[in-house]
């Protein structure tokens, strides 16, 4: 079987290899795979944030495909199916993890992640040709969700995982900081439940996207000011430490900041905003129960994302892919087909 493993900074290289077989897994044949913002920093860092690879391996974690290999199971899923992924690996110790029992899987401390070095071993990714997935992590495509759209669910879960965080936001105005995939398809599930929603960012490709989305107003906030005490709700999905400055003085009192992009470990903020504000400010990582109900919204027609997937590459184009995806240069989602 061929993949594409990380060895270093910059160091991908093609290669055969085995596929794990465990008990009570699917055998899938990769479709597509979608480049997300943590293989991008692998591959150009070696690392992502305090994982550091100890082993190579593949990267990728939001993939769809079609099923060459089953158990018996009681979710429907035979040979020929075509299937996604859920790539969060918790414990699942409803009895002895008090984040499991509580249903919170991403806080799970024994917790693993397909594609990723934060667990060793680590969990191979889906940039090769099969996978091999849990049969309780594998969920069936709907004749209306495409093998593009399938490769998508995961990073809309962790943007409906986001969104549901801030509660209701019928009739609130909401801003969201950063216009890459993670602030699109928040920008998309805001507008989904009723929000008036906004989206800054400081590339002209990205706002011209959001506008498509549905997007209110966009703002270059280089060109344009963000006006102080706008936003009911601001979700800060760029991960630039000036955006969530400008978040805590843009959202109203007694608002509400989700904390979705991944900051600096260090930053300088106005911090008695916070407190004279009387603002709550919520973090987010990955997602609970949120993959399943993506898959339910965009099979419903009720989030239309398709059109997110700017560029796909051929899998032997798997080191360009990345190398295109890190320059960000009017792109949204890339993709390789497999």
């Amino acid at each position: 079987m061929k993949s594409f493993k990380l060895y270093g900074s910059q160091d991908l290289r093609a290669e055969d290899c085995q596929l794990e077989q465990e008990e009570n897994q699917v055998i899938i044949k990769v479709d597509t795979v979608g480049i997300c913002g943590s293989d991008i920093h692998y591959y150009m860092h070696g690392r992502c944030g305090v994982f550091v690879p100890k082993t190579p391996f593949s990267l990728g974690h939001e993939f769809s495909g079609v099923v060459t290999s089953v158990p018996e199971n009681d979710k429907g899923i035979k040979i020929g199916d075509r299937v996604t992924g859920d790539p969060l690996l918790n414990c699942g110790d409803t009895e002895n993890c008090e984040f499991c029992s509580k249903g919170q899987r991403s806080l799970c401390p024994k917790k693993k992640f397909m594609g990723s070095a934060a667990a060793f071993p680590h969990v191979q990714g889906a940039m090769r040709e099969s996978m091999s997935v849990p049969i309780e992590n594998t969920h069936l495509l709907p004749d209306s969700v495409s093998f593009v759209e399938g490769a998508m669910i995961e990073p809309t879960a962790v943007c409906l995982h986001a969104v549901k965080k801030a509660g209701d936001l019928q009739g609130k105005k909401v801003l969201v900081t950063g216009g890459g995939t993670i602030g699109q398809l928040i920008l998309r599930i805001a507008i989904s439940m009723g929000a008036e929603v906004d989206l800054s960012d400081i590339k002209a490709y990205n706002l011209g996207i959001a506008e498509k989305g549905g997007a209110n107003k966009v703002i270059n906030p280089i060109q344009d000011e963000i006006a102080d005490m706008t936003y009911d709700v601001v979700f800060e999905a760029s991960g630039a430490a000036p955006a969530f400055v400008s978040a805590l003085s843009s959202v109203k009192k007694g608002g509400t900041i989700v904390q979705v992009g991944t900051l600096p470990d260090s930053i300088e903020i106005p911090g008695n905003l916070i407190m004279t504000k009387e603002l709550t400010v919520i973090g987010t990582m990955q997602f609970y129960s949120e993959f399943a109900e993506s898959l339910e919204l965009i099979a419903s027609g009720k989030l239309n994302i398709a059109d997110l997937n700017t560029q796909t590459f051929n899998f032997t184009e798997t080191p360009e892919a990345l190398e295109f995806a890190a320059k960000g240069e009017d792109c949204i989602k890339v993709q390789i087909k497999i």
